[in-house]
């Protein structure tokens, strides 16, 4: 055969090609768009039951289901951010082993996979955490033997985050732009219904408080009255201690009120009760949000060891200098705050020989009402007073009578 006819013999081949091309494209937009009617199919269930579900736990657990159908993936994790520690607690899941759902598995930590999502504000996608720089993969990944996966926040209220939201494979996978949509989308969601869930708890929960709070609030008024007339000497120092008294429980009120119920920043309470002092006060702690509660009794207690502070302590001297250091620690009784007030560069403390009324309202408040600790220290620097506190922290809604579920698919 010459040449001119094994080009000829080749042709109908060569032709034949661009058919094959023509089917494979058509075949994989097909599967492409068969793929994304899926996703927006579950997107719609799932956006239906995030309003109709009343049930957090269950709502959450069926949202990983959800999307580990949609996304074929072999894990789905539901992420929650607890509040001033940074750690990160299995709230729901899909294919993770037994135990692992409503474990604290990670934290949020520097160089962690959580913050470089939280960081970024954008998916955060990894197509083989073996190769991975920008982040330590974190232990549970590994042992999962984890290959790829997909990160993306839940966003919260004021630029904060509930939690995330992600993905992992057992193969190398690249995944595709809209199942990233998918994923964001199904965040929001989550995020939508997480708020809407938070608010009605919250309107709840103030209702019972304010009724709870002003019943309390004449009787502690009467108490303070009682007490500080008994331990003052005239009616001029009576005034006195029962307006500085009242005034911290108005100001600790304010707060809680202005906060419409919500958590509060302990260095607001503390630039409340501090104010006039605050260039010889220094601060050094973690960013702590307090639940009106702590803010109201806690208040009560910081004022009294300001006022004396400020009658009797290290503010009574000008070079006298008051320092509060405070840290957040995991206990039995769950987070809790340690505070350490230290007063330096004033008088001598002596221990008293009994203790005054304002000794007994820091014991009332702290150790009865918050369920708290107490130890003071009489130094000859000053006085120190080691205060721990069980926080009740503004959490992720839990099912009716407070218990949290979490079921997971294998």
């Amino acid at each position: 055969m010459d040449p001119l006819e094994r080009t000829q013999a080749a042709t109908p081949a060569l032709s034949s090609n661009p058919a094959g091309e023509v089917a494979k494209d058509r075949y994989n937009l097909e599967a492409e768009l068969r793929s994304r009617i899926k996703q927006q199919e579950a997107l719609a269930q799932l956006g239906e039951r995030a309003l109709a579900e009343p049930d957090l736990d269950r709502l959450l657990n069926d949202a990983a289901s959800t999307v580990a159908i949609a996304l074929s993936a072999d894990f789905v994790k539901i992420l929650e951010l607890l509040p001033g520690t940074g750690e990160l607690l299995l709230r729901a899941g899909f294919g993770w082993k037994s135990g692992f759902v409503g474990a604290v598995i990670a934290t949020a930590g520097p160089g962690s996979y959580a913050r470089f999502t939280l960081d970024s504000r954008l998916p955060a996608i990894t197509a083989d955490f073996a190769a991975e720089t920008r982040f330590a993969v974190d232990a549970y990944l590994r042992e999962h033997e984890c290959v790829s996966g997909m990160n993306v926040a839940i966003a919260g209220r004021d630029d904060r985050y509930y939690g995330i939201l992600g993905v992992c494979s057992k193969s190398l996978r690249q995944f595709a732009p809209q199942e990233t949509a998918f994923l964001a989308a199904a965040a929001n969601l989550l995020a939508g219904a997480i708020a809407r869930r938070q608010l009605e708890q919250r309107h709840e929960l103030m209702i019972r408080d304010m009724r709870h709070r002003s019943g309390n609030l004449f009787s502690q008024l009467l108490a303070l009255f009682s007490q500080t007339a008994r331990n003052s000497k005239s009616i001029p120092d009576l005034s006195n201690k029962y307006r500085a008294r009242v005034l911290a429980l108005a100001n600790a009120e304010r707060l809680v009120t202005e906060s419409g119920g919500r958590s509060i920043p302990l260095t607001d309470l503390l630039n409340v009760l501090l104010g006039p002092y605050l260039e010889r006060v220094s601060f050094d702690g973690p960013d702590v949000e307090l639940e009106p509660d702590p803010v109201f009794n806690l208040s009560s207690a910081l004022q009294e060891l300001a006022d004396n502070a400020v009658k009797h302590g290290s503010l009574s001297r000008a070079k006298g200098r008051l320092d509060l250091n405070w840290t957040l620690t995991r206990m039995e009784r769950g987070m809790t705050l340690v505070l350490d007030w230290v007063e330096r560069n004033g008088p001598a403390a002596r221990r008293p020989r009994r203790l005054g009324f304002g000794s007994r309202l820091i014991a009332l408040v702290i150790e009865r009402q918050l369920n708290g600790e107490v130890k003071r220290t009489f130094a000859r620097g000053g006085l120190s007073v080691h205060i721990v506190v069980p926080l009740t922290h503004e959490r992720w809604p839990t099912t009716p009578g407070g218990a949290e579920t979490g079921s997971q698919t294998a």
